[in-house]
C-alpha cells in the first residue's frame, strides 16, 4: 500500500519553483521542531519525525499545506510520547490566537 507520501510515477500538477515569505507560524513550528528534535533535547529523532507526517490519513495529508504537515504530524508525535496532549497544544494555540 501506498503512503501519502510516496507519488513516484504518479501524475504530478505543476510546481512553483519560486519562494514565499514564511508566516511567524511557519517559522515557529521550525524552531520547535529543532529544539525538540535531534538537534537539542532529543525527545523526538528525525525518522519519527518523517514518520508522524506520513502516518495521516492519505486525504487529510493531501489537503495540508507542508507546514500544516508538519504540524499536524509534530502534535502526533508529541502526543504519542506524553509530551503533551492534542487538547493541551489546541488550548495553548487559543491563547495565542487571543493576544495576537
Amino acid at each position: 500500500m501506498r503512503r501519502p507520501n510516496d507519488v513516484g510515477g504518479l501524475p504530478g500538477g505543476p510546481v512553483s519553483p519560486g519562494s514565499h515569505q514564511l508566516a511567524n507560524w511557519e517559522k515557529l513550528i521550525t524552531a520547535l521542531t529543532a529544539v525538540v528534535g535531534p538537534f537539542q533535547h532529543r525527545i523526538t529523532k528525525l525518522d519519527e519525525f518523517r514518520r508522524s507526517r506520513e502516518d495521516l490519513d492519505h486525504d487529510f495529508y493531501n489537503s495540508l499545506t507542508y507546514f500544516e504537515l508538519w504540524a499536524e504530524g509534530f502534535v502526533n508525535l508529541l502526543e504519542e510520547k506524553g509530551v503533551l496532549t492534542r487538547k493541551e497544544v489546541e488550548t495553548r494555540m487559543s491563547e495565542m490566537r487571543g493576544r495576537a
